[in-house]
């Protein structure tokens, strides 16, 4: 069982470093009024390669939760 637990964990870090980096190369939103709610009809109007990355950032995203979930229940 101990080299399942520290291959997840190997793949989990490997998620949230890919996580990170995709964050990071995110182009920033223009304009401060989407702090307070402006702009928020194209939230899900992602598209090309802003699009691209938004799909992965939520595909990693999940794998990350989901990963939590399975470490904390397999007994160590």
């Amino acid at each position: 069982m101990g080299i399942l637990y520290t291959l997840l964990i190997l793949i989990y870090l490997a998620i949230a470093a890919g996580l990170v980096w995709v964050v990071l190369l995110q182009e920033p939103k223009q304009g401060g009024g989407d702090i307070l709610g402006g702009g928020a009809t194209d939230l899900f109007a992602a598209r090309g390669v802003t699009g691209g990355l938004y799909r992965v950032t939520i595909w990693l995203g999940a794998a990350f939760l989901v990963l939590s979930v399975i470490i904390n229940k397999i007994p160590r």
